[in-house]
């Protein structure tokens, strides 16, 4: 894997896909392995902990905190984290709140639901001022958030505007496909949570079920597909599925505040935002419409991929990192 280095630039060898599972298996994850440092973050909401890994490689340029999407975990990103690292990158990131090995706020093992969504942001600024400050010293600090972690990432810019020197939201759920109006869905959602069946799963969703088909799965890569595919039907912890109706309506409520204009204008950091060209998952106009209200963010249009942009075939991938250390090493405007 080569990588080339300038002032205002770097550039990364995507893994090809061919050779995907190979390269990951004998040189990322061993790579990895040897930076990883990890443990577990008590917090006062709820009365647990999130799990977190840290990447600090020697001479770093900045520190990027990744702030992973609905039903993933920290295991879902080690392609991102690696590419990060090459760059000269320290990287942070903690498993959410119902996901992964941190705090569950429900007893069911694959539903994901949350309280409350500001709980997320609160866990992200205590993760960050706990955990990546005092590691990362005086580097710049950076954000790469991914769908409902694009969510949260937006949701912090907006209360904590300073901390963050830019922001990457890659198919941020600023807006849910429900098939339904939005409006709809949060009155629904408020009735179930006034008869206290907010801890069950909303419609359409459903506990883990084995075997999805590729198809219909997020990733337009099939090796990307399959490498995290085979661990989460393996490790229990990973296999988070269908939402609560708790989940869904505190979502729907933090779409709609992140989206109004007078908390968009609060931002006050360069954000890069990324739009899926077939994205069944997140609404395109919602993202278009957050960016259109944010005076400092610059939306990208990719084509050839799916809601996991990330998880893209590797000529996708290498424009995909190409406009993101373009944006991290030179200025919102640099093309």
């Amino acid at each position: 894997m080569k990588k080339k280095r300038s002032s205002s630039q770097t550039q990364i060898s995507i893994i090809p896909d061919s050779r995907f599972q190979d390269i990951m298996d004998t040189t990322v994850v061993p790579y990895l392995a040897s930076l990883c440092r990890s443990g577990y973050m008590e917090i006062l909401l709820g009365g647990g902990s999130l799990y977190y890994e840290s990447y600090c490689p020697a001479g770093a340029r900045g520190a990027v905190v990744i702030s992973h999407g609905y039903t993933e975990s920290i295991e879902k990103y080690k392609e991102v984290i690696y590419y990060f690292v090459k760059a000269g990158y320290q990287v942070y990131l903690a498993d959410h709140r119902g996901h992964g090995r941190s705090l569950r706020d429900t007893t069911h093992p694959n539903m994901v639901h949350v309280n409350r969504f500001t709980d997320y942001v609160k866990d992200l600024h205590a993760f960050v001022t706990g955990i990546v400050q005092p590691s990362a010293g005086r580097l710049p600090l950076y954000l790469y958030a991914h769908s409902m972690g694009g969510c949260i990432g937006a949701f912090y810019l907006e209360i904590y505007p300073h901390t963050f020197q830019k922001a990457i939201l890659t198919a941020p759920m600023l807006g849910i496909s429900l098939g339904i109006p939005p409006l709809v869905g949060r009155i629904l959602g408020r009735i179930m949570m006034c008869l206290h069946r907010e801890n069950t799963y909303a419609p359409g969703q459903h506990p883990f079920v084995p075997g999805e088909d590729f198809k219909n799965s997020c990733s337009a890569c099939l090796q990307r597909y399959l490498y995290y595919q085979q661990k989460k039907e393996q490790n229990p912890l990973f296999q988070n599925s269908g939402s609560s109706y708790g989940w869904a309506y505190q979502s729907l409520n933090a779409c709609n505040f992140i989206s109004q204009k007078k908390n968009c204008h609060r931002i006050a950091v360069p954000v890069l935002v990324f739009q899926s060209m077939n994205d069944s998952t997140v609404k395109g106009s919602s993202i278009v419409r957050f960016v259109q209200r944010t005076p400092c963010a610059r939306l990208v249009r990719v084509p050839g991929s799916k809601h996991e942009i990330y998880n893209s075939p590797d000529f996708v991938l290498q424009k995909y990192y190409g406009k993101i250390f373009r944006f991290l090493g030179g200025s919102l405007n640099e093309k």
